[in-house]
């Protein structure tokens, strides 16, 4: 046993650990020889020092501790709190006073250089010069966790961590409170792509579920990022029967859980702040409620599950694993054997496997309570088209005597020739498209209100994503490019012929000595011939032939 162990000082949340408290208890027994033996105590605390291996001193000091209460937990080693401090108050003050100038800041201080700053103030003022230990058993005694995390960081995630969360989200029926959230799966599948190459990849899947009995609503599996796009496919799905969508797929299993739900709460996420989600739910009677600072952990339900469901598919080839860490070397895209389809089959089996399974914590069954307590519930009988329809992007277009153009497209239909002669006063028409099949648009008639499609105006037809298109355009543009040096070709031939056809510097001068020569004064306009001396006989005019004025 250390010569000094009941000296040392612990931090005040460590546990006590086995060897400590038999030693404490091994202690207070030869303390208790000592006071209550009848011998010279002298000699009685000579023996227990040397069957402890203490000094005198350390057995008088324990004996103080113990004689007041007389139990083992008077002997365990005294906490940061507890000890009694050794320096003078003038010390003390210096450490407290440079530790809350020089360490508790933003700024990452180290503690190295306030010891030293400590130290120089201590040399200044004569004092002693304490340890780089001693001050920093201060710090916890200075200064709470909440003030170090508040003072020293400015990410408030380090201080809410530290504060308590009361309560937790609650919903008294089922459809009360929903929540959504999106994750990427744990495994990757693969596609063959025209026969032209294999593809390789890891799709997102979006969840609702339900708060009351814990069941899952509704899914969405998507190759691209979360967006309104997935969020109202999963809306669409949760919200509607999914009988005729279990048939599509040969599942013959029961997933009566479906419904509108009153309040769906959601993260910060982009999609769940877009206009057209908003509309849509307030179109429905939905209520939504963000997770927003201080309340992340309402969204527990829906991450479970979401984790639950990643658990299920991460047991199969391609596992992509929950980091690389945890991947290892595994050849995840090498071993990936499931197509996109049968790997939504797999989540759709891995969610109702879900809704039969014991909650092991309230040891409910959430497809036991949902026929028990959803019996009650509304039936809306919303068709999943128009809920769809309710949840897709949106934007507006001025209506043009060639319809409505979108994508670089046209759309026209024979029903919007009617609304050309008011265009100018019906202004911007509500438009909503699907990424996934751009070969049509939806407009909102400005008369009924309600959505009908408009095809494109070219006559194609055939089913063509928001995606492909843009890539063709891409490619176009990529093979139309032309280089710099081609695009001013044509203008450098231009600027030729314009130079050759400008007169020269001799032509534009001997064109100026014209103009002053024409304009210059003439000595003849003002000289007058001299007067004819007078004749007694006129001459006799002579005949001139008229001269021709070529």
């Amino acid at each position: 046993m250390p010569k000094r162990f009941h000296d040392r000082t612990l931090p005040a949340d460590r546990p006590i650990s086995d060897e400590q408290w038999s030693m404490a208890r091994r202690i207070a027994r030869e303390l208790d020889k000592i006071l209550d033996g009848r011998g010279p105590r002298q000699a009685t605390i000579t023996r227990a020092a040397a069957e402890l291996r203490l000094t005198t001193r350390q057995i008088y000091n324990l004996l103080a501790r113990y004689r007041a209460d007389r139990t083992v937990t008077a002997l365990l080693p005294r906490t940061a709190v507890s000890r009694r401090k050794r320096l003078s108050e003038q010390i003390e003050e210096i450490i407290a006073t440079t530790l809350r100038e020089k360490w508790l800041t933003l700024e990452p201080t180290g503690l190295a250089p306030v010891v030293d700053e400590i130290r120089a103030r201590c040399e200044e003022a004569g004092l002693a010069v304490p340890s780089y230990v001693t001050v920093a058993r201060r710090i916890p005694v200075l200064f709470s966790p909440e003030e170090i995390a508040k003072k020293r960081s400015a990410n408030p995630k380090h201080f809410l961590r530290l504060k308590p969360r009361p309560g937790y989200i609650h919903a008294p029926h089922p459809l009360a409170v929903c929540q959504i959230d999106h994750t990427p799966t744990d495994i990757n599948f693969v596609e063959v792509v025209d026969g032209a190459g294999v593809f390789v990849g890891r799709p997102y899947l979006t969840v609702i579920t339900d708060v009351a009995t814990r069941s899952i609503l509704g899914f969405c599996l998507t190759l691209e990022k979360p967006s309104v796009l997935s969020v109202a496919l999963c809306l669409a799905q949760a919200m509607c029967p999914k009988d005729a969508w279990l048939a599509a797929r040969n599942l013959n299993h029961a997933w009566p859980m479906f419904g509108r739900p009153r309040l769906l709460v959601a993260d910060s996420a982009m999609e769940f702040k877009g206009h057209a989600f908003q509309q849509g739910c307030e179109d429905y009677g939905i209520r939504i409620r963000p997770r927003d600072r201080g309340r992340v952990h309402h969204g527990g339900v829906v991450e479970r599950l979401l984790g639950k469901v990643n658990g299920v598919l991460a047991t199969y080839p391609g596992s992509s694993g929950r980091s690389v860490a945890h991947r290892d070397e595994y050849p995840s895209e090498r071993r990936a054997c499931l197509s996109f389809a049968d790997l939504e089959r797999c989540v759709a089996l891995a969610v109702i496997d879900h809704n039969l399974q014991e909650n092991s914590k309230t040891l409910k069954v959430p497809l036991t309570e949902w026929q028990r307590n959803g019996s009650a519930l509304p039936v809306f009988g919303d068709d999943p088209q128009r809920v769809l329809l309710s949840f897709l992007p949106r934007t507006e277009r001025q209506l043009s005597p060639q319809g409505i153009s979108m994508f670089a497209l046209h759309y026209y239909s024979a029903w919007l020739g009617v609304f050309v002669p008011e265009r100018d006063r019906l202004g911007k028409l509500e438009v909503r498209y699907d990424p996934r099949d751009i070969s049509h648009v939806y407009v909102r008639d400005p008369e009924t209100r309600q959505f009908r499609p408009v095809e494109r105006r070219d006559g194609q037809l055939s089913p063509v994503t928001l995606w492909e298109h843009a890539a063709e355009r891409t490619r176009r543009r990529t093979t139309n490019r032309r280089s710099n040096v081609e695009k001013v070709a044509v203008r450098r031939e231009i600027a030729a012929i314009a130079e050759t056809a400008k007169a020269s510097k001799r032509q534009l001068r001997d064109a100026v000595r014209s103009a002053h020569a024409a304009t210059a004064d003439k000595p003849y306009a003002v000289m007058r011939p001299p007067a004819p001396l007078p004749a007694e006989h006129p001459p006799r005019q002579k005949s001139r032939l008229p001269v021709e004025d070529w």
